[in-house]
């Protein structure tokens, strides 16, 4: 293994580990690029499940991707981590830092870890007792873990890339539903816990005043578990949408997305795949706050939230239920204040 002054200057071959979720694996994007920038002859390789592999096969500064099954259980990890010692990397990247990229990284390699703050979380989420100085988003944190090998932030942001045979598929299902190719919102309501999804009357409410003040296309999107909350919205909009949810996988809903003007969505996976394709995006946000790091970033989006409730954040990652019982957070969150930020990033986009 070279010597660490030596990796600082001339890093050969560089492993990165995030496993999951979609958020955080399009949120380690600008890592992956500055790491290319600074090293742009070195082998980048990253890790990931199976099921979030669609999320990095078209980036085009990263040389392989290994997937891991984890149905397949610790003897998938045993044979990754076999493969991946083979590979001979003097540098391991770990944005994930749990038990499994614990295993994984464990490759005779300098290993550089991020940073997840988790007292000050703990402290914030539990007391409300602030004690972040600054509020540092998460993919900035993945860039810090390497700083001290020259890497830097270029301010570009999260970026995705779309697949053009894919993208071509997703059109010609779009228009078979009768889909214009100008002023689309699309409408992501769901979110992985209940209490990050706005109630989806008020989604529907929205839609409707798009449509009529805009003559908006309102395209709805989501996976299997989001299909009941789409098809209520589009049940009050009189079938007037065109609801794809449950019927794409993750590269064909990064391309349905690539052909809105804006997206309106939760605090969710598809918030941030519609900021790495740099569309203006609307986020609700209830549970969580600013200083958890998963704000979307950048002048071209915004984030709608209750900013009196006192019991925000109550987690980090969304509850069941709301604690408090009355989910304030959100339901207080009234249809105008929803639309007059949609209305704005519409009208930006449509200029």
């Amino acid at each position: 293994m070279p010597h660490f002054t030596d990796m600082k200057k001339n890093a050969q071959k560089i492993l990165v580990i995030r496993l999951s979720s979609i958020g955080d694996i399009l949120l380690a994007s600008p890592l992956i690029r500055s790491l290319r920038r600074r090293f742009p002859e070195a082998t980048i390789d990253f890790v990931v499940k199976s099921q979030f592999a669609d999320l990095l096969r078209t980036n085009p500064h990263l040389d392989t991707i290994f997937t891991l099954d984890t149905k397949q259980g610790r003897s998938a990890m045993k044979t990754l981590r076999r493969e991946l010692r083979a590979k001979g990397y003097d540098l391991v990247v770990d944005i994930h830092n749990n038990f499994r990229s614990g295993f994984l990284r464990r490759l005779g390699a300098r290993i550089v870890k991020v940073r997840k703050y988790k007292f000050r979380r703990f402290l914030l989420v539990k007391f409300g007792w602030n004690l972040y100085r600054r509020v540092r988003p998460v993919y900035r944190r993945y860039i810090d873990a390497v700083a001290d090998f020259g890497v830097a932030d270029d301010g570009q942001g999260l970026e995705f890339f779309p697949d053009a045979a894919v993208q071509k598929q997703v059109d010609d299902l779009l228009r078979r539903q009768g889909w214009r190719a100008e002023r689309t919102v699309c409408m992501a309501p769901g979110a992985s816990v209940a209490t990050k999804r706005w109630p989806h009357e008020n989604f529907a409410v929205v839609a409707g005043r798009l449509m009529h003040d805009f003559d908006a296309q309102i395209l709805l999107i989501g996976d299997a578990r989001d299909a009941e909350l789409t098809a209520k919205i589009n049940q009050s909009l009189g079938g007037a949408a065109i609801d794809v949810a449950g019927q794409l996988n993750l590269m064909q809903s990064a391309c349905a997305l690539n052909r809105a003007a804006m997206a309106l969505t939760n605090d969710s996976g598809l918030m941030h795949l519609a900021t790495a394709l740099g569309k203006p995006t609307a986020a609700i946000f209830g549970p969580t706050v600013r200083e958890l790091g998963f704000f979307p970033v950048g002048e071209q989006n915004m984030v709608i939230e209750n900013e009196r409730l006192a019991c925000r954040p109550c987690t980090h990652v969304g509850r069941r239920t709301c604690p408090k019982k009355h989910f304030k957070c959100m339901s207080d969150i009234p249809p105008q204040a929803v639309l007059t930020a949609a209305t704005h990033l519409l009208r930006k986009s449509l200029s």
